[in-house]
């Protein structure tokens, strides 16, 4: 299992090309774009598309709003690496469990089938939960009170990103104050660090 957690991918995308083996002329990148759906302007998913296309990677858009599970899952099987960008955390939660997208995509990378990509919120989503999230006053209209929270469960922290940028100081601030009764551990990064996880270890690298 190899995970990549960015905040920023453009700002880390050389840690990127150490960390992957293959030559990017010959790797399939599918390339989720949905967190970013309920914002009018998409500034971060074209800074993310742009850093792997200039390094000679081949992109595979994937919209989860229209695509079948069974054309999904053959994506993923011959792909290298999925990569999920930036947005909104919970709505792109629900996008991944509506089709149960998220059982394909946790299977492939548990089985070393598939090297897993994520810029902030695409970071967030492989921890056991994403409750802390609902303070965040960005994410509040997008959660379902009745929601279980539940993210990838792929690891067992919780990614807090972009905590040196100027942007997110509310949103951080909100995420918080409600760390004690949080019971996962939480690790906050900035924007030119990532989080690289290999099975069950992890190290935080940083530009």
């Amino acid at each position: 299992m190899k995970l990549f957690l960015a905040s920023s991918l453009d700002k880390t995308f050389s840690l990127l090309l150490q960390k992957f083996l293959k030559s990017p002329q010959k790797t399939k990148v599918i390339f989720i774009a949905n967190a970013a759906d309920p914002f009018d302007d998409k500034w971060w998913v074209d800074l993310d598309r742009q850093v792997f296309l200039k390094s000679g990677f081949e992109i595979i858009e994937v919209d989860l709003r229209n695509i079948a599970e069974d054309k999904f899952t053959e994506q993923v099987q011959n792909a290298d690496i999925l990569h999920i960008c930036g947005g909104s955390v919970f709505y792109l939660l629900s996008l991944l469990k509506k089709s149960a997208f998220h059982k394909t995509i946790t299977s492939a990378i548990r089985k070393n089938k598939i090297f897993y990509t994520g810029t902030s919120a695409g970071s967030v989503i492989v921890s056991p939960s994403l409750e802390i999230y609902k303070h965040d006053p960005e994410e509040k209209k997008f959660f379902d009170p009745k929601s279980d929270f539940s993210g990838l469960n792929l690891v067992n922290f919780l990614v807090v990103p972009h905590c040196n940028n100027p942007e997110f100081v509310e949103a951080n601030k909100a995420v918080i104050e409600h760390v004690p009764e949080f019971p996962i551990p939480l690790i906050f990064i900035q924007d030119n660090q990532v989080v690289w996880v290999e099975d069950n270890k992890f190290e935080i690298l940083s530009l």
